[in-house]
């Protein structure tokens, strides 16, 4: 069922999620959500997340071939090393060539320097750029 409400953001650029909504999609006192902007489409979306304890997430950029079969293997390790992926979007940098693939996934029980040569090595990947540990904020 989809609800619309108008929200007013106050001085300090919050939103109060009304109740109806945030009871229809299990969100209570220190919940996680995900926040997402497209300025290309002037809009702003609200996911929740599946977590309600303290959580350390890692944003990575991943470069690998545009060739079929591709995001799929180092989506593959992923899986392998049992993370989610909590969010994904791929842009084609370089047509048959070079893409990108933008996730934010929780950190790997592993040194980060480790995850990232697994990328490379079994994942098929040409660069792994994780951007350090980010906490969450709440909203």
């Amino acid at each position: 069922m989809k609800e619309t409400e108008i929200l007013k953001i106050d001085s300090r650029g919050r939103i109060v999620i009304p109740r109806s909504m945030r009871k229809a999609l299990g969100l209570k006192e220190n919940s996680y959500i995900m926040l997402i902007s497209d300025s290309e489409e002037n809009e702003l979306r609200i996911i929740p997340l599946p977590f309600s304890e303290d959580q350390t997430f890692m944003r990575i950029k991943v470069i690998i071939p545009d060739t079929p079969g591709a995001l799929s293997q180092v989506s593959k390790v992923f899986g392998e090393l049992g993370l989610s992926l909590l969010y994904g979007q791929t842009v084609v940098i370089k047509k048959g060539q070079t893409a990108e693939w933008s996730v934010i996934s929780p950190i790997p029980e592993m040194p980060v320097d480790d995850f990232e040569k697994i990328l490379i090595e079994k994942g098929n990947a040409i660069s792994v750029h994780v951007e350090r540990p980010m906490k969450s904020k709440m909203i």
